[in-house]
């Protein structure tokens, strides 16, 4: 026989199971292309993130697209606030934990970069004009109090005249 008792409980557990709770964003990447124009070059994400929240709301992630080739150049775009580029030798052997910390006090503005577009599992970037063409990769990364959140590292191949 159930019980009023019995009732109750399965209902908070079902709840309990049912309803969400407050959870780190998943970040993904599985595709990065480039493309040139007459005088630029665009490169589209696509991935899993927080579309929703990166358009409603002045979520805190970066775009981090470095050169794997000759340079230690990269190019960050913090989507609340910019892009910016710097030198850091550091990511070499790509990006952990404490060099993100530390990328958020690092780089110099730039005009000539920026997002053009942001939406359900893709981004799409303006490159500027003086980063490298050849081997890059990209990462998602977030910075929310002490919770630091990386995506996969992704590689794939800056475009240019001539690529």
């Amino acid at each position: 026989m159930i019980t009023g008792f019995t009732v109750a409980i399965a209902a908070i557990a079902f709840a309990s199971t049912a309803s969400g709770t407050g959870t780190d964003p998943e970040l993904a990447l599985w595709r990065a292309t480039c493309d040139v124009g007459d005088s630029s070059r665009t490169v589209r994400l696509e991935g899993e993130f927080p579309a929703d929240d990166l358009v409603q709301l002045a979520y805190p992630l970066q775009v981090l697209i470095r050169d794997t080739g000759r340079s230690p150049v990269y190019v960050r775009f913090d989507l609340a606030a910019g892009a910016l580029n710097g030198v850091a030798p550091e990511l070499a052997d790509g990006l952990d934990a404490n060099e993100a910390v530390a990328l958020l006090a690092q780089g110099r503005p730039i005009e000539d970069a920026e997002v053009l577009f942001v939406g359900p599992g893709r981004i799409d970037i303006l490159l500027p004009a003086g980063f490298p063409i050849g081997p890059a990769e990209v990462q998602l990364f977030v910075l929310e109090g002490d919770s630091l959140i990386l995506s996969n590292p992704f590689p794939f191949v800056v475009c240019g005249s001539g690529s």
